[in-house]
């Protein structure tokens, strides 16, 4: 096969720049996934919600299956730098439905974890 009977393939990045001024190519990422540094303020409550968790995962009030969901969220809470945005906020969203179901036992659970994703959102 020559050149000419070879299909078009294009392995890559096409890029194609009409006009400007200082064009220096494609910046593939937008910074470190996971370790990302969080303000002093915001690890701090999730410190505190991790101890919250701890103590509502072992309350017998509660169901397995809710205990055993609280255990889950455990590693992102005590670990939230190392995790993506997107897991944060999810997990932040899974306690606070559950802590709203579980009722005044986890109301501490709640504010903390209402504070967090109003921070983290805004």
């Amino acid at each position: 096969m020559n050149d000419n009977e070879r299909p078009d393939v294009q392995y890559g990045d096409r890029v194609t720049i009409h006009g400007g001024s200082g064009n220096v190519g494609i910046q593939h990422n937008n910074g470190a996934v996971g370790d990302q540094a969080l303000p002093p303020e915001v690890a701090a409550l999730f410190a505190r919600l991790a101890a919250v968790v701890t103590d509502l995962a072992r309350d017998g009030r509660l169901h397995e299956a809710d205990r055993q969901s609280l255990a889950e969220a455990l590693p992102v809470l005590t670990s939230p730098a190392a995790e993506e945005p997107r897991s944060r906020r999810n997990t932040l969203l899974l306690l606070a439905g559950l802590a709203q179901s579980v009722g005044e036992a986890a109301a501490p659970a709640l504010g903390l974890a209402n504070q967090l994703l109003a921070l983290l959102s805004g």
